[in-house]
Order: structure tokens, then sequence, then C-alpha cells
């Protein structure tokens, strides 16, 4: 397996973990939101789940450029 593919990996792992984590954890996540987002904890809830969808998408190469775009504009 090369280098790439190992991080794309990793980086999938990472992303549906975290992502996981917004529903065990929502209070750790509302800390970090700033004041002006309405909502905090539907935020949370609602990023958690595209963490999730886009990290299980980073692992088919048919989804993967869709994931990353994803990705950057919830990390935003």
């Amino acid at each position: 397996m090369n280098v790439k593919l190992s991080t794309i990996y990793l980086m999938s792992i990472f992303y549906i973990y975290v992502g996981v984590q917004h529903f065990i954890d929502p209070m750790w996540f509302m800390r970090i939101m700033p004041p002006y987002i309405p909502f905090h904890l539907e935020c949370v809830y609602i990023s958690g789940l595209f963490e999730v969808v886009f990290g299980l998408m980073l692992l088919l190469e048919k989804t993967r450029y869709l994931a990353g775009w994803g990705l950057i504009l919830l990390l935003i």
C-alpha cells in the first residue's frame, strides 16, 4: 500500500472517530463554537453527522473527491 492511500485511510478513520465523538460528548464541541452561531447543539450534531459521512466517503474512490471538498467546506 502506498503512502497516499495509507494517509487517506488514516484521515478517514480520524474523521469518522471525531464525528462519532460529536454524539458522545457534544458539550466539548459546544464550548469551542463561536457565540454568534445559533443552535449550538444542533450544529454540533449536524457537523458530526457530516464528518462521519464524509469520512466514509473518503474510503470509496468514486466519492473521494466530493468528500474532500465537503470536508474543506465543513472545516471552514
